[in-house]
């Protein structure tokens, strides 16, 4: 019995223990539970704040992505009416430049012609040049050929008269005889 004394107190001290530890470990169970419903109340608050949150990003974001698309298709709007209208200019400085080509042309054709004509008088003028300088020589020499024909008649003339007066004079010198 004395045994049975001395184990009493250590088995009230370990039943308090164990009394206490077991209101321990349950207040600590329940913490943790408490602890463990607080956080997923958080994750889930947080979940939601960010969900709420995901939702306006996602609102902002398609609003700035439409905003985006709506500019990209007002300057690929723009850029088609620049393009069209270089296509334009570029048309019409075409058809202008073909016009000044077709009057340039037809003023080429009509020089052209015009020159034609030019050197055919031209030639033209050349050949009677030519004729009337032939014409003049051909005159000089028939001019100097005349004028030598005369020269040449003069001096037979000339020895003709002398000659007949030559004779005359012997004639006259005959009859005088």
């Amino acid at each position: 019995m004395k045994r049975f004394i001395l184990t009493i107190p250590p088995v009230i001290a370990f039943a308090i223990f164990v009394f206490f530890y077991q209101a321990h470990m349950e207040a600590m169970r329940v913490d943790k539970e408490q602890k463990e419903i607080a956080a997923k109340q958080k994750e889930a608050q947080e979940a939601e704040i960010k969900k709420a949150r995901k939702i306006e990003e996602d609102k902002v974001a398609e609003q700035e992505k439409a905003k985006r698309l709506a500019l990209i298709a007002k300057q690929k709007e723009e850029e088609r009416n620049k393009k069209e209208e270089v296509l334009r200019t570029i048309v019409n400085d075409t058809e202008a430049a073909l016009a000044d080509g077709k009057r340039l042309q037809a003023q080429i054709i009509k020089l052209q012609a015009d020159i034609q004509t030019t050197r055919a008088a031209r030639d033209k003028a050349q050949t009677e040049a030519m004729e009337t300088k032939l014409d003049l020589e051909k005159a000089r020499i028939d001019k100097s050929n005349a004028e030598f024909e005369i020269q040449r008649y003069t001096d037979m003339l000339a020895n003709r008269m002398a000659q007949s007066q030559a004779m005359v004079g012997e004639i006259l010198k005959a009859k005088n005889k």
